[in-house]
């Protein structure tokens, strides 16, 4: 109410405001408690009273309202920004993947046929390596391009969530757990797969996980569809991007989906621990030229096999 209240009527003031706005806000606390009220203009601001009788039961039902303001306001206050992206490795794994591009094209062809992530020869005869050395192999330019557009783009959004190093090292990773994943549900058939975007889809698994314990950690952001939504929007791209079409009948779709899956497993446990800031800049240094050097080592022991 606002209109003036009778003279003859004593009423008790439950709140004084300096906006008309605030003032109407909180009577609508006492509307919905369907008891009289009057919103009245007391000097510089506005007062807000009641029948004596209510006070109590206003005062009470105004305390909560004001303490879940708070709340609100305390949780929409933004967190920490996350560091800015360094964008030095991404040059780095565009130009290491294209010199592994142009070394594919010179080697003997049995050291590219040994390198493919043959199946059987993973799971029956050991050859791990061959998770990791088929990540560098690629069938033309547009795969190549393809799988390094998408994989710097996914990569530059989890590197400030990880760190340079780590980012890489569980790119990777996931890249050689989703290949060997992908070997095993084939173990008996005469299957082979080469390209990164087995590590590209881990890069996107990776991204995914990290905005999942981002919203986690928040009150604000830990409702079901909240936590939801990465895991869709990850889903989808993996649906458009992964699967393929009547055109590329090559896509290996379940190692795109092996690779996303490993990247989660690696990353969910990775950002719930928030392995950044427990993570010091030596060892992420040393983790940024791990990466590297396991793919240097499996393909040295390619050579040392066929040569």
């Amino acid at each position: 109410m606002t209109d003036d209240p009778p003279s003859n009527l004593p009423l008790a003031e439950v709140g004084r405001y300096a906006r008309l706005s605030e003032a109407r806000e909180r009577a609508l606390v006492v509307a919905a408690m369907e008891l009289p009220h009057w919103v009245v203009r007391d000097g510089p601001g506005f007062a807000l009273r009641v029948e004596p009788t209510a006070r109590d039961a206003v005062m009470q039902e105004l305390e909560k309202f004001e303490a879940e303001q708070a709340h609100r306001a305390s949780s929409l206050v933004p967190e920490k920004p996350l560091p800015k992206i360094e964008t030095l490795s991404l040059y780095v794994a565009a130009w290491l993947l294209g010199t592994c591009w142009f070394l594919q094209n010179v080697i003997p062809e049995r050291w590219e046929e040994a390198g493919e992530a043959a199946s059987r020869a993973i799971i029956h005869d050991g050859e791990w390596w061959r998770t990791l050395t088929a990540l560098t192999l690629h069938g033309d330019i547009s795969h190549l391009v393809v799988n390094i557009a998408s994989g710097l783009l996914f990569s530059a959004f989890v590197l400030p969530h990880l760190g340079t190093g780590l980012t890489w090292l569980l790119i990777v990773a996931s890249g050689m757990l989703g290949n060997l994943v992908n070997a095993f549900f084939y173990r008996d058939a005469p299957h082979i797969s080469i390209g990164s975007s087995t590590a590209v889809f881990g890069a996107l698994g990776l991204l995914v996980a990290c905005d999942f314990a981002v919203r986690f950690s928040s009150p604000h952001t830990r409702s079901r569809w909240q936590l939801v939504l990465p895991l869709g929007a990850g889903l989808a791209l993996l649906a458009y991007l992964g699967v393929g079409d009547e055109e590329h009948k090559q896509t290996d779709y379940m190692a795109h989906l092996w690779g996303f899956c490993s990247g989660l497993a690696l990353g969910l446990p990775a950002a719930a621990f928030h392995v950044r800031e427990r993570t010091s800049a030596a060892l992420q240094r040393v983790a940024a030229f791990a990466a590297p050097l396991l793919i240097a080592v499996a393909w040295w022991i390619v050579v040392a096999r066929v040569r």
